[in-house]
């Protein structure tokens, strides 16, 4: 996201929303881009908007001595709390190591109490397999086994089978489902009243987590949510009244395909419904396609290591 588009962005939600609530800046990674995540938090500042929190994985701390710098930057411009995620997600490219530093110097810049660990229950079981290197996801197999592993990362973690969850971790879920199961159940509280939204690279308002799904663009953001209906995306306005099953059904009777086999969650079919749907190149909603191009990426190995 370049300065111009963040900026303009911010200026819009101060312009749009009364005490907006719960604003964070994350990613991605935002670290990443330190000048842009230092230029936002600056900016919010600016215009009084409270910051709940930054989010990192703490992948880009090599050190405790790196932490401290990048923190007080970010203090001095602002920022008052920090999330650090602690994850088997994170750790496959992120070793433990990386991580205890980030939270270390965290705490000695914005003090305990302002730093969030999520998810520090983690923290533990990580350190099993050591710090100095990245945990690939086939380790937890080999660990603990596909139904241990498979009840650690979803209930443990509390994963939504939406994205790469789902499409490549939904055969490890504990519980798993028909299509025919989720009929009846609706995403009118994801899409609609939720309260929760996210705003990408790309220019897409994104409703609470459903990556991948584009209420439309936010380059005027006040204009947009004035004027939004939802049902004036085909897709969208099937999700809010008749859920992702619905949108199976949709893409079986126009395009004669049905989705058989057992799902890890509503969200899993979703994903797998407008990964099918977003390859007719029809639907603007399914944006942007960067995150279909990613669904599936390098975890084939796993379903034979269980």
């Amino acid at each position: 996201m370049s300065k111009e588009t963040l900026e303009r962005l911010l200026q819009d939600i101060s312009n749009t929303w009364i005490h907006p609530q719960g604003l964070h800046l994350a990613g991605g990674e935002a670290f990443l881009n330190f000048e842009l995540l230092l230029f936002g938090v600056e900016k919010c500042r600016k215009l009084n908007l409270s910051i709940e929190y930054v989010e990192t994985n703490a992948g880009w701390c090599l050190n405790f001595e790196i932490g401290l710098e990048k923190f007080r930057l970010l203090k001095e411009a602002g920022l008052k709390n920090i999330l650090i995620s602690v994850s088997p997600f994170h750790a496959e490219t992120i070793p433990l190591k990386r991580t205890l530093a980030a939270i270390e110097a965290a705490k000695e810049v914005f003090g305990p109490e302002n730093v969030i660990i999520y998810m520090e229950q983690f923290l533990p079981i990580l350190a099993r397999f050591g710090k100095e290197k990245p945990i690939p996801l086939g380790k937890w197999l080999e660990e603990f086994g596909a139904q241990k592993a498979g009840k650690i990362f979803w209930d443990g973690y509390a994963l939504i089978p939406g994205g790469r969850a789902g499409v490549e971790l939904g055969f490890l879920a504990p519980r798993k489902y028909p299509a025919q199961a989720f009929a009846g159940e609706n995403c009118a509280r994801e899409i609609l009243l939720s309260r929760h939204a996210h705003f990408d690279p790309y220019g897409n308002y994104i409703p609470l987590f459903c990556g991948g799904l584009s209420l439309g663009k936010f380059e005027d953001l006040p204009s947009f949510v004035k004027t939004f209906d939802y049902r004036r995306l085909p897709l969208v306005k099937i999700l809010v009244e008749e859920g992702p099953f619905g949108l199976a059904q949709f893409a079986s009777h126009h395009f004669g395909h049905s989705f058989d086999g057992l799902f890890a969650g509503k969200c899993h079919l979703c994903v797998e419904v407008r990964n099918f749907l977003q390859k007719k190149d029809v639907f603007p909603e399914l944006s942007p396609k960067e995150f279909y191009s990613n669904l599936r990426s390098h975890l084939p190995s796993l379903k034979n290591a269980s």
